[in-house]
């Protein structure tokens, strides 16, 4: 679902003028002409007879009316950028009065956030370059299905410990809400996070139920819209995964900015907000990759162990460590010569030298490396040499019962003192070794971070039930939502 939608709306060239400083500015142009609402300064003094006046003015974040909900509005008048009008909003909540579900489709939710600011600001409406029009960000939702509210907040409370190899912990903690933050959110491709959907929800009902009871009549018809048992039916046991997908990442992606461009992409690729969704999160996904089981079921964690140890150490493993360190070396030699890799390596240098000279490459050789480069053997040649001197292969072997335990024992220790702790305490070489031994055997990251036997929540049977079902967001009978605008701005457009 289309959850977000941030226009930048450019006004149009021939209304423009540059200052000496170069800053834009609107030829001829009085903010209090607009009729806006809403406009402040940045000074305000009183003349020689006592009058008020203002140097400079400025439109603060003002809020547009919809069918539904407000609609987020800025004017950037002028400053060292071209000047533009901001639309930010939830098209699935201005068009249908709740974002519990919506459409993935981007063109409606525009006709509708612009058709909203030419009905109220037809001034500056007449301003924009039409067909100028970016999008600067979306925020693309699907949700997993659980049994209730109780079992989406303890996914949640697992998911606050996930870590990934490009997703660092989260270090927000929102717990108002049920929210789980991944990474920064001013990040500049994507930005994630997850949430319950019901509290959410029933939060935002209450609230507006508030201005309801107030006479407030967008209020009162969003209201009636979320009173709907169906549609709090639907949003309970909802786990959502949002993802902000900013310019830069469709830019990165060769998708269009610009906003009609975008929409004809979509008609040429209707899932790829999926996709990008789906790129998005496909590492945090990955974490929970693995079977799962109950933390107290000892005898079935040995067995799997059992049966999957074997397996996985019988397979050969080459390295490249050493290999790798030898050539490094030879490329440095070969660019900076004997002395300044003599300082570099110090009493490494000898034992290198005699490694390349193992290799079969020459005393001569390696004393003129540096002379003449070009003449030396290419650098595929030198690196083959090399590693077939050096790389290491480990052969499959045996496993053995005392092996499978130290597994076992180190699963006992994740289990009793926690992730964190069992990592503090062993060599990183050891941990990473004993991690990585238990995710082959099948046990999933996530499990393994919060297999702490301590924990409040046995949270581990519900993470195999963490599914994405793309074609279950929309309730049976769900119909596409249609700009009220449509008319009127296709003939602008």
């Amino acid at each position: 679902m289309l959850d977000k939608l941030v226009l930048h709306c450019p006004v149009k060239v021939d209304l423009l003028d540059i200052y000496d400083d170069a800053k834009y500015c609107i030829f001829g142009m009085d903010l209090l002409d607009l009729d806006l609402n809403n406009v402040a300064s940045y000074s305000v003094y009183k003349d020689d007879e006592g009058s008020v006046k203002h140097k400079v003015l400025k439109h603060p974040y003002s809020k547009l009316p919809t069918s539904f909900t407000e609609m987020a509005f800025k004017f950037f008048h002028e400053g060292h950028y071209h000047p533009y009008v901001e639309l930010k909003c939830s098209p699935a909540k201005i068009l249908q009065g709740h974002n519990v579900y919506g459409t993935d489709w981007i063109e409606q939710g525009a006709w509708e956030m612009l058709g909203f600011l030419k009905h109220t600001h037809p001034k500056l409406f007449e301003m924009i370059d039409f067909g100028a029009i970016e999008v600067k960000h979306l925020d693309v939702t699907y949700s997993a299905r659980f049994r209730n509210d109780k079992e989406v907040q303890q996914v949640i409370d697992v998911m606050r410990n996930l870590s990934t190899e490009h997703v660092r912990k989260s270090s927000k903690a929102s717990y108002y809400k049920n929210t789980v933050y991944f990474g920064a959110e001013s990040a500049k491709r994507f930005s994630r996070k997850a949430y319950g959907k019901s509290c959410e929800f029933h939060s935002q009902l209450e609230e507006l139920t508030k201005l309801a009871n107030r006479n407030d009549k967008s209020a009162q018809r969003v209201v009636a819209v979320m009173s709907d048992p169906n549609l709090q039916k639907f949003a309970t046991g909802l786990l959502r995964f949002e993802t902000g997908v900013k310019a830069y990442a469709l830019r990165e992606h060769n998708i269009p900015t610009n906003l009609w461009q975008l929409i004809r992409y979509q008609n040429e690729y209707p899932n790829f907000l999926r996709d990008l969704w789906v790129k998005a999160n496909s590492s945090i996904f990955k974490a929970f990759e693995g079977q799962t089981m109950r933390a107290t079921d000892h005898d079935s964690v040995k067995k799997q162990i059992s049966v999957n140890l074997p397996k996985v150490k019988s397979q050969d493993k080459i390295s490249f460590t050493v290999a790798d360190n030898v050539f490094k070396f030879y490329l440095f030699l070969e660019n900076n010569g004997h002395t300044v890799s003599k300082l570099k390596y110090k009493d490494q240098y000898f034992r290198h030298i005699g490694d390349l000279i193992s290799c079969g490459i020459t005393e001569d050789y390696l004393k003129n490396i540096a002379v003449n480069p070009i003449k030396n053997l290419d650098h595929i040649t030198a690196y083959i040499i090399v590693s077939n001197k050096f790389k290491k292969v480990t052969k499959g072997g045996h496993v053995t019962e005392l092996q499978v335990q130290n597994l076992f024992d180190f699963y006992l220790d994740l289990e009793s003192k926690g992730h964190d702790q069992v990592k503090a305490t062993k060599s990183k070489a050891q941990f990473c070794k004993r991690m990585a031994d238990l995710q082959a055997c099948g046990f999933s990251k996530v499990f393994l971070q919060n297999l702490k036997s301590e924990t409040k929540n046995n949270v581990i049977p519900f993470i195999k039930f963490l599914e994405i079902k793309f074609d279950q967001q929309v309730p049976d009978g769900f119909v596409e939502p249609v700009s009220s605008f449509n008319d009127q701005l296709i003939r602008i457009a």
